[in-house]
């Protein structure tokens, strides 16, 4: 039952390797001036909202969970620090909060999951409710207008979809990056070193069997939301009685 995940990053990767965008924006003066700490060797970015972004993340995720999401989000940055437009597009703190909290729809017994919205919908929607809500008592509220929010919020719900987010904003396609180096190889300048580095610090534990398992619990708990999507193979392969038959856009003209 073991998914090929690197051949498919792989040729993602080799699809994807001109981080040409089509839509660029401008980052408000100043929002990345911001503190720094350095985890598995790679400097991010480390205010409130991030420190709290990850002790979520560590509560609600399974090992594996959590340390993928944690190399995305490393990954992600050692892509902007080798790139210079992406270093000047990149909205720092939204990228960490997106890689950081991408995968909340996994979480399958999560409160947030609902029966009716894929999976990166329920992330999407979880991660942007954490942040409001940590800005109520927060002096950072002022920083986070509509248009941020909007941007964590499509930097989530993209996250899987690569042939989409490689063109939307810069903040999206980096999140995006740094989870396709993660599910296949070191790309977009990082070195074999830095890869490496950030591995040893949050090892892959059972990533590809975790992935597997949830993804087919996925397709088992809520099939409606998985069919014409790219988790519907899993249903295929190995839930007993499940069928997009009816519910493919195929369907309709057929």
């Amino acid at each position: 039952m073991k998914l090929k995940l690197t051949w498919i990053a792989q040729a993602l990767l080799a699809f994807y390797a001109c981080p040409s965008l089509c839509f660029q924006h401008v980052i408000p003066r100043n929002i990345n001036q911001k503190p720094t700490q350095v985890i598995g060797g790679v400097t991010v970015i480390d205010t409130p909202l991030v420190r709290a972004a990850q002790a979520y993340a560590r509560q609600v995720s399974a090992n594996y969970l959590y340390n993928h999401i944690i190399r995305t989000w490393l990954f992600g940055a050692l892509t902007i620090s080798h790139n210079t437009t992406l270093q000047e597009t990149v909205d720092l703190e939204v990228h960490a909060l997106a890689s950081i909290l991408h995968d909340l729809g996994l979480v399958l017994n999560g409160t947030w999951i609902t029966k009716e919205r894929r999976f990166e919908v329920d992330s999407a929607e979880t991660a942007t409710s954490f942040v409001e809500d940590q800005l109520t008592y927060r002096d950072e509220a002022a920083e986070w207008d509509a248009h941020r929010l909007q941007l964590l919020f499509d930097s989530i719900l993209l996250s899987s979809e690569p042939k989409f987010s490689l063109y939307k904003q810069a903040t999206v396609a980096a999140t995006v990056q740094g989870v396709l180096v993660d599910v296949g190889e070191a790309a977009y300048g990082i070195t074999s070193t830095e890869y490496d580095n950030v591995e040893a610090a949050f090892p892959r534990l059972n990533f590809i069997s975790g992935v597997n398992r949830t993804l087919v619990e996925l397709c088992a708990t809520k099939p409606n939301t998985t069919y014409d999507s790219w988790q519907q193979a899993f249903g295929d392969a190995f839930v007993p009685g499940y069928s997009a038959i009816g519910y493919r856009l195929f369907d309709v003209f057929h």
